[in-house]
């Protein structure tokens, strides 16, 4: 067990305003005490620590070495009291400690990055954590986790959470420039099942074992773990696969990738949903933050 303190926060206010004023009369005018309370004060941080703290040889009494560096670390211990005391006036306001939040990583960061420093800059002191999670994975992270909220892309919940729709995510079918299938034409299904599927896996625990069945239905089949690592398979001309338009404009745009000529279809939308609980307020951050993400997720 650590010993106790030997101080108190009184005692390091006091020596620093005598050292913010000038002398022992003016802090005493700053703290509105009596001269002696201060006089007082200081011997007993003095015997508290077994230094002194000021020379009192002279006409006005001045800082030792000792109290020199005593009082460097008391401003410091100060200014984070104060910053203390903020944070509990400011959580006594209604802000919750933490908000957790859950996304599906195929949804594109930029609006959430831009609700975040909206956020940070109202000076809130909420902390903020964000978990990226994929298909199922994120509802089951939102409950086990108790998050404030989520953004899933599909979601079926029996009337218990409620969905605010947000601005529509493309997905596009698409292969490495120098892959055989970007030459080819007016593909069928079925000609894609001698190729590499690329997929990200759902995070699920569920499926940790037995993996989702995929889109097409392929036998090769490779799977990541985050659309990054799945985007440099591309490029490098492994497989094909399914993929937020937004992580792939720059490189269809340099010609890196190309859509699949899938008659089928190699487009897909979604409408991603800002989801809540029904039975359950959000708290002051959180609803904040979601009216922040919804103006720049609608934009």
């Amino acid at each position: 067990m650590p010993p106790p303190v030997r101080y108190t926060l009184d005692q390091l206010l006091v020596l620093e305003s005598i050292a913010t004023t000038g002398s022992f009369a003016a802090a005493a005018r700053d703290l509105h005490r009596v001269p002696s309370a201060i006089s007082y004060t200081v011997q007993g941080l003095e015997t508290a620590l077994g230094v002194a703290l000021f020379d009192r040889s002279g006409h006005r009494a001045g800082l030792t070495s000792a109290g020199r560096q005593v009082l460097e670390e008391a401003r410091d211990l100060m200014a984070r009291a104060r910053k203390l005391d903020q944070l509990a006036t400011l959580l006594g306001d209604g802000w919750e400690p933490e908000l957790q939040v859950v996304v599906d990583g195929a949804y594109p960061m930029a609006p959430l990055l831009a609700a975040l420093h909206r956020f940070i800059d109202e000076k809130i002191p909420t902390q903020v954590r964000m978990d990226v999670e994929y298909q199922d994975g994120v509802i089951d992270r939102f409950h086990e986790a108790h998050a404030d909220f989520m953004i899933a892309l599909g979601i079926e919940d029996g009337g218990r959470l409620k969905g605010v729709p947000l601005a529509p995510l493309e997905m596009v079918l698409v292969v490495g420039a120098a892959h055989p299938l970007a030459r080819l034409r007016n593909l069928s299904r079925d000609a894609l099942a001698d190729h590499v599927d690329l997929v990200v896996r759902d995070s699920s625990p569920s499926f940790a074992h037995t993996p989702r069945k995929t889109f097409l239905g392929t036998r090769h089949v490779v799977r990541f773990s985050d659309f990054h690592s799945k985007l440099a398979a591309l490029l490098s001309g492994v497989g094909f696969g399914w993929m937020p338009e937004h992580l792939v404009t720059a490189a269809m745009a340099e010609g890196r990738l190309v859509l699949v000529d899938l008659p089928a279809g190699n487009r897909w939308s979604y409408t991603p949903q800002l989801i809540t609980r029904r039975d359950e307020l959000p708290g002051r951050a959180a609803t904040l933050f979601m009216s922040l993400l919804r103006a720049d997720g609608q934009e």
